[in-house]
């Protein structure tokens, strides 16, 4: 829809749940959730709501995607190999890796405006924390430390 909630078009329309849209850096991409396949699912779409593709396709559940500020990449979190973790893809759905590799869960990454970095949150100190990793899942610093749980990280422009 526009911004002043006038055009309002639906994208996607099946009997399953979508959720989690986020727009491509260039906007002319969507990617988002659904469990249409029976599971949550990582999907993109061009920003006209054709060509819906599955890119996860996978027996866990993945949760929200982000775009790398080039739309190069996709980021997101995943439940696959037995734990949630933080992942990577290319935009394809190419290239799946696992950046966190941890038993306790990590979710809700975010990439830095320049891409090098990814900050997310993570159990692995007994709390919810912030931590920050390279982009390629090397060099994680925890970045606060209280009793308090601390989620969903954001990034200044």
């Amino acid at each position: 829809m526009t911004a002043d909630g006038w055009g309002q078009t639906t994208l996607t329309n099946n009997p399953a749940s979508d959720w989690g849209p986020v727009w491509s850096p260039d906007g002319t991409r969507i990617a988002f959730v659904s469990d249409r396949d029976g599971n949550r699912e990582v999907y993109v779409m061009n920003a006209d709501g054709t060509g819906q593709t599955n890119l996860t396709n996978n027996p866990g559940w993945d949760w929200p995607p982000v775009w790398s500020p080039d739309g190069s990449k996709i980021a997101f979190g995943s439940d696959f190999d037995g734990d949630e973790e933080v992942y990577v893809m290319n935009a394809d759905g190419s290239g799946q890796t696992n950046l966190t590799n941890n038993p306790d869960v990590d979710v809700s990454p975010v990439w830095s405006p320049d891409g090098a970095r990814i900050a997310f949150q993570s159990y692995r100190d007994g709390n919810s924390e912030i931590y920050v990793m390279n982009a390629d899942g090397s060099g994680v610093t925890r970045l606060t430390y209280n009793p308090a749980w601390d989620h969903e990280p954001a990034w200044s422009p």
